[in-house]
C-alpha cells in the first residue's frame, strides 16, 4: 500500500473507529491493531483539545473551563475539524460555538481571535501611509491601486463588553479592525463607513474606483474620506503596483 493510501487508512480508522480498519494494513493481528489505534486517537484528540485552548484562552475564560472542554469535546467530533490539521483546526470553532452555545458573546470572542492569530501570521508587507499620498496630485492620488493589508482584518462586534478595558471606545463600535502595523497586533474601534470600505477591497482597487463604488453602494460622501483615511492611519491597506505587485 502507497505511503498516502496507508496515511488515509490510518486516520480513517482514528476518526471512524475499528469498523474503519482495512485487514492487512497493521501488523500483529487485528485486536492488537485496534489497541494500538486506541492510543494514538486518545494522543490526536488530546492534541485537538489542547490546540484549541492554546488558539482560544480569552473564550476558554469566559465560559469556564468546564463549559469550553465539554464544548471543546463536541467539535474535535465533527468533520470540519477531523478534517484541519492542528494548525487550522480552529478555524471553524467559531461558527460551532455561536451554533451551540448559549453565550453569542463566546462565539464572537472566538472569531475575534482567530481573526487575531490570522493577522499576527500573515505575510509582511508594507502598509500604506498618509506620509506616502503628502503633496501628490489628485490625478495621480485617484490612479493609486490600493488593496487590503495581508495583516488586515475586521470582525464584527460582540466583543466590546470584554475588550473595552483594553480597547477605548471599542464597546460602541458597530466593527474592530485588527491591524499589524509593527510587529504587534493592534485592534481599533472601526464605523460602518469603515467596514464598507474594507469590503469593497475584497479585490484591489484604485483610490478613484472605490470611492465611487462606495458612493454607487449608497455611503455618504461626507463619510468616505474620512473612513479612507482612518483605514491608511490603521495600517490596514498597501500600495500596488501597475502590475498588481
Amino acid at each position: 500500500m502507497q505511503l498516502e493510501a496507508l496515511q488515509r487508512s490510518m486516520m480513517a480508522a482514528v476518526d471512524g473507529g475499528p469498523d474503519f480498519v482495512p485487514d492487512g494494513v497493521f501488523a500483529g493481528g487485528r485486536a492488537a491493531a485496534l489497541r494500538g489505534l486506541a492510543v494514538h486517537a486518545n494522543t490526536i484528540s488530546h492534541a485537538r483539545l489542547v490546540a484549541l485552548e492554546d488558539t482560544f484562552p480569552r473564550t476558554r475564560c469566559l465560559l469556564g473551563h468546564e463549559e469550553f472542554n465539554r464544548l471543546s469535546q463536541a467539535f474535535v467530533e465533527t468533520e470540519p475539524a477531523k478534517s484541519q490539521p492542528l494548525a487550522t483546526i480552529g478555524r471553524q470553532f467559531p461558527d460551532f460555538l455561536i451554533g451551540h452555545d448559549a453565550c453569542g458573546e463566546a462565539g464572537a470572542l472566538a472569531r475575534f481571535e482567530w481573526a487575531w492569530l490570522a493577522s499576527y501570521h500573515a505575510a509582511e508587507a508594507d502598509g500604506l501611509g498618509l506620509a506616502d499620498l503628502a503633496g501628490l496630485p489628485e490625478t495621480e492620488l485617484l490612479a493609486i491601486r490600493v488593496a487590503r493589508h495581508p495583516a488586515a482584518c475586521m470582525v464584527g462586534s460582540g466583543v466590546g463588553a470584554v475588550l473595552e478595558g483594553e480597547v477605548p471606545g471599542i464597546a460602541e463600535a458597530p466593527n474592530i479592525i485588527l491591524t499589524r502595523p509593527l510587529a504587534d497586533v493592534r485592534a481599533a474601534p472601526a464605523t460602518l463607513a469603515m467596514a464598507n470600505l474594507f469590503d469593497l477591497l475584497a479585490l484591489p482597487r484604485e483610490v478613484g474606483e472605490l470611492l465611487q463604488a462606495a458612493q454607487e453602494a449608497g455611503a455618504e460622501e461626507q463619510e468616505i474620506l474620512p473612513a479612507l483615511i482612518a483605514l491608511i492611519e490603521a495600517g490596514a491597506l498597501m500600495r500596488l503596483d501597475a502590475e498588481g505587485r
